[in-house]
This record gives structure tokens, sequence and C-alpha cells, in this order.
């Protein structure tokens, strides 16, 4: 994908200095947010976004709503 890579432990890394932390960081306590949200707020591609959310997620960081098939609603805890 252009703009990030995986790293030795099959992760994706940007080339954008985007990471996790910063994607959780941007996210308010209790806010819901879209992934197009928070890619737009940090000049970011998407899908770099959409990847560090689900790595969020799957930590327990965040937590993932699917109201609809294609669409995430991401809410960070308090």
């Amino acid at each position: 994908m252009p703009g990030e890579q995986r790293n030795d432990n099959g992760r994706f890394e940007s080339k954008h200095g985007l990471s996790p932390n910063a994607v959780l960081e941007e996210m308010e306590p209790l806010e819901p947010y879209t992934t197009g949200e928070l890619a737009d707020e940090l000049e970011a591609p998407r899908r770099s976004v959409y990847n560090y959310l689900e790595t969020l997620a799957e930590e327990g960081r965040i937590r993932k709503k699917k109201p609809e098939p294609r669409r995430a609603i991401w809410i960070r805890g308090a």
C-alpha cells in the first residue's frame, strides 16, 4: 500500500509518521468517530488510519461499533 509497509511483526507502519498512539491522541474520550473524520484530522490516508484503529481495537484501547456493514464507529474510553 502506498504510504505504509509491514514491520517484522506483520503490523503496518506508516511512512507519514503516523502511529496507533498518534491516532489515539487525536480522539476525545467517549466521542464517536468515523475513519474518514480521523483521517481528515490527521491528514493521513484512510487505509492507514483504519489499520491503526483496528490495532487499537484489538488491543482493547478503543471500541468498534458497526452500525452498517460498510461503516465503523470508533470510541475511545474515558
